[in-house]
Parts: structure tokens; C-alpha cells; sequence
């Protein structure tokens, strides 16, 4: 009696401990189900039912920057009503060019042609447009365009800058122009823009070695250019663009903006003064208070005691006037010339302050490296 009930008690634990580990287990398993789907229903309407064949994101992989491309997205009504189709909206670079029909009936497809530019400056490019439907479900549905977008030629940069060089030095600068579709770069044409001082200035071009094309991504050659600038600009700043059309590139010529200032032994300092324009700028005086201003001009270097400077003209001639004073020789190495600018009281009334419009004084020097300077000066006179 006792061994038949110990055999029913371990029969219903064995059970129970099975019953318990059997749920552990499989406790988040989701098993199978069978569903029928709600359109086998007799009755049971679907409605109309869009959907993208070919994927509502297209990757374009690369293009070139400022080109045009198009592609077709196909759209199926999967329903078993009617679908309806409208254009929507769509972002700037893009345009939904052709909806080949407005209606589908059920099954039926229609061909959705979106085109657009590569008009930006950004490397990532990503555009959209909608598409509006009458499917409950999707009121409307937005189709994208993705990709990347490469310069079939590109500027290492875009700016090259030298800073207080002097008329005698020969500076130079180098950078990079690369090629992202066809390795073989050929540079057919060099424009200059400042005709008035493109003989100071000339360019070369050498093929870029492998490593330095690596360092563009994407590239597959590109050229390294040389900018040389000759002895002899005139003193104060210039900025000159160089304009190059290669064989990759003959509808748009990319262009260098070259920005410097040439400084010698001679400088101009002192009151209302932009030294680096040889400027003076004296604002807008009253005809009755005339002017009469002193800045000076700062011979320093090798050759500044022996260096002599000389007024050769000033412009207008008529009530403005410039003279030179004795040199001062106060510290022992800078020697500085007084100029005094004079306009007497009762001038007419005149206006000189716009670029082109300045006063001008014009020096000759004996300094073997700056035989001549031009000082601008800036100025109005009123009522």
C-alpha cells in the first residue's frame, strides 16, 4: 500500500516539475499560426492599396557636380478599388517631370519619372518628392533620390594669399587640381582677369604624383600647379584671378584668386593713414577749414641713408598740393620724410572719395628696389 502511494506521488511531482521546466523554456517562442488573410473573406474589401515595385529610395550612386539625371519608380495598386494619383510636393533640386496616368484599376502599374540637378556644393546630396493617393493607409508616399556627387574637377583650393612680400622677391605657391572621372588631366587654356599685372605673374603645371592623388578621395589623377609672381609689382596690395580650362572642364574654368600686398624699405605711416593701400584718408573736410596734413615716409634697411625721394606729380593740380620735408634721421635706423598734404581754405567743393576718384602723389626714389611710388589720398570737400 505504502509503495503504491509513493508511485502515485512520484508519478504526479515528475509531472509537475516536467509541466514547469517544459514552460521555462519555451515560454518566449512565438509558434506559427495560420491566418487567412482578411481579403479571402467573402465580403471583405481591401480598398485601393498602393505599393513600389522597384523601392520608394533610389541610390545614384555618384554624378558628376551640376549634371542631370533622372529615374523611374513604378507603382502598382495591389487594392481591389481604384487607386488615385497626384502630384505632390518636392524639394528645390528636384523635379517630378511625368505621372504617366492619375488612376489605377486594381493590378494596374504607372510609371512615376523624377528628375534632378547636382546643383550644390556639398559632397552628399538628397532630394524628394511626394506622390499623393486616396489609400487610406498611405495618403501619400514619398519617393527619394540618394547618392554622392563629385566635381569632375576639383581646386585643392580656391584662394592663394602672399603677405608683405617685397618688389624684389620672386614668391611662389603650389596646390593641387584633381580629376574624379578621367585620370588624364590637360590644362588647354590660363586666363588672367588684372590685365594691368598678369606679365608679373606666370603658372606651370607637372603631373600630381599617385600619393598625392590619394589624398582626395575618389580622385583618379590631377595635376600640381605652380603660381609664380616676377619681381617688380607695385608697392601696396593686388589680387589677380587666373582662370584655367582643362580638358575635363571647358565649359566652366576654374579660377584662382590670388590676394597679396608688396611692401619695401619705403613705408607710409601716420595719421589716417592705411599703409598697406598707401592710402591716407582724410574724410570729408568743410571748405572753410582747409587742410593741412603731415605723415611721413619710413626709409629703413640697407640702403636707407642714401636713398633720396622726389615729388614728381600729385593730382588734381588745382587747390591740393604735396611737398617733401627734410629727412629726420632721429632714430639710427629709420630715416623718415616728412609729406605734407595741403588743400587751402576756399577750396571749391569736391568729392574724391571713391576708388578711382582719389587725390594721387607721385615718387620717384633712388632705393634699387622701389624706384617708384604711388600714395592715394582720400578726400571730399564740402559746403
Amino acid at each position: 500500500m505504502k509503495a503504491t502511494l509513493l508511485a502515485i506521488v512520484s508519478l504526479v511531482l515528475g509531472s509537475a516539475i516536467g509541466y514547469w521546466l517544459t514552460q521555462r523554456e519555451f515560454a518566449h517562442d512565438v509558434l506559427p499560426l495560420e491566418i487567412t488573410p482578411a481579403a479571402s473573406f467573402p465580403g471583405r474589401k481591401i480598398g485601393p492599396k498602393v505599393a513600389v515595385i522597384n523601392g520608394e529610395r533610389f541610390d545614384f550612386g555618384t554624378m558628376d557636380r551640376d549634371g542631370h539625371l533622372s529615374h523611374v519608380f513604378e507603382i502598382r495598386n495591389d487594392g481591389d478599388e481604384p487607386l488615385t494619383l497626384t502630384k505632390g510636393k518636392t524639394t528645390c533640386k528636384c523635379t517630378l517631370s511625368e505621372l504617366d496616368r492619375n488612376s489605377l484599376a486594381p493590378g494596374e502599374k504607372a510609371l512615376v519619372t523624377l528628375e534632378w540637378d547636382a546643383k550644390t556644393s556639398d559632397t552628399s546630396f538628397e532630394q524628394s518628392a511626394e506622390i499623393n493617393t486616396n489609400d487610406p493607409r498611405r495618403p501619400t508616399i514619398y519617393l527619394s533620390i540618394v547618392g554622392r556627387v563629385l566635381d569632375t574637377v576639383r581646386l585643392e583650393r580656391n584662394d592663394v594669399h602672399f603677405h608683405d612680400i617685397l618688389t624684389s622677391d620672386a614668391p611662389t605657391a603650389v596646390l593641387n587640381i584633381y580629376a574624379f572621372r578621367n585620370p588624364d588631366l590637360k590644362v588647354e587654356k590660363v586666363d588672367f582677369n588684372n590685365a594691368a599685372i598678369k606679365d608679373h605673374f606666370s603658372v606651370s603645371f607637372a603631373p600630381l604624383p599617385a600619393e598625392e592623388v590619394a589624398k582626395a578621395p575618389d580622385a583618379k589623377g590631377g595635376l600640381k600647379m605652380t603660381i609664380a609672381i616676377k619681381p617688380g609689382l607695385p608697392i601696396g596690395s593686388f589680387e589677380q584671378g587666373i582662370h584655367i580650362t582643362t580638358n575635363q572642364n571647358e565649359q566652366t574654368a576654374l579660377t584662382v584668386n590670388v590676394i597679396g600686398n608688396v611692401v619695401s624699405d619705403i613705408l607710409l605711416a601716420g595719421p589716417n593713414v592705411v599703409a598697406d593701400r598707401l592710402l591716407v584718408s582724410l574724410g570729408t573736410r568743410s571748405r572753410e577749414e582747409g587742410v593741412k596734413h603731415t605723415v611721413y615716409l619710413l626709409v629703413k634697411g640697407p640702403h636707407r641713408d642714401e636713398t633720396q625721394l622726389k615729388i614728381e606729380s600729385y593730382e588734381p593740380t588745382v587747390e591740393f598740393a604735396a611737398r617733401l620735408g627734410e629727412p629726420l634721421r632721429d632714430n639710427p635706423k629709420i630715416v623718415r620724410w616728412p609729406l605734407t598734404i595741403e588743400i587751402p581754405p576756399g577750396a571749391t567743393p569736391v568729392s574724391h572719395l571713391s576708388e578711382g576718384a582719389y587725390g594721387q602723389i607721385r615718387l620717384s626714389t633712388t632705393h634699387p628696389a622701389a624706384k617708384e611710388l604711388t600714395i592715394k589720398v582720400r578726400y571730399g570737400i564740402k559746403e
